[in-house]
């Protein structure tokens, strides 16, 4: 027996917790500044993409603060950014246009479905939390894709959308200037700086 808890063999029967995005509802992602801010990546990179790349995966959070976290806290213990990583990012408000309904892979959801937090939180490489992804991507349930834990703020919900819902995302606003109080503010909630110029 393994401690690493793959998808069991009788998902498709399992009733995880649902998390619904109601229409109009915005939610945050910080991407690539001159980059598509819409982005469902076909890689076998990310935590939660496809393993074999057949579908693509859209990575945001419900709060600013959880896509903060995902985005420049990748680095445990760093108490400094760096002024080019900051420089490279924006923020970009998303909106659903139709309800998109997510599997909660937290919280009871771990259990229902047999999987524990380690699956979203495990270190690379990403055979665990993609075998899941695509367990939850082919279950008969249909999910548009995966609400879970931020990995480096456990207080913050974040989501894996599965390409299948594209259309129903929608771009709100940009934020490309991040020297501005919201993002501040955001260094001091999580009590990090920024390093001086080399």
């Amino acid at each position: 027996m393994t401690d690493r808890p793959f998808p069991p063999t009788d998902i498709n029967t399992r009733k995880p917790p649902v998390a619904t995005i109601d229409k109009v509802t915005t939610f945050d992602r910080f991407y690539s500044r001159g980059k598509d801010p819409i982005f469902f990546d076909l890689s076998i990179k990310g935590r939660l993409n496809a393993p074999d790349g057949s579908f693509g995966v859209l990575y945001a959070a419900k709060q600013t603060k959880g896509a903060f976290a995902e985005t420049f806290l990748r680095s445990p213990g760093r108490r400094l950014l760096p002024q080019d990583l900051i420089e490279k990012k924006a923020l970009v408000v998303l909106q659903s246009t139709r309800a998109l309904k997510l599997v909660e892979l937290h919280g009871p959801g771990l259990s229902i479905l047999g999987a524990t937090a380690e699956v979203t939180a495990s270190p690379q490489p990403y055979a665990l939390p993609q075998a899941w992804s695509a367990a939850l991507h082919s279950h008969p349930d249909v999910f548009d894709g995966i609400a879970y834990r931020a990995r480096h703020d456990d207080g913050e919900i974040c989501y894996a959308f599965f390409d299948r819902c594209s259309t129903a995302i929608v771009e709100v606003e940009r934020r490309d200037n991040l020297e501005a109080d919201w993002f501040y503010e955001l260094l001091d909630y999580y009590r990090v700086g920024i390093a001086p110029p080399s």
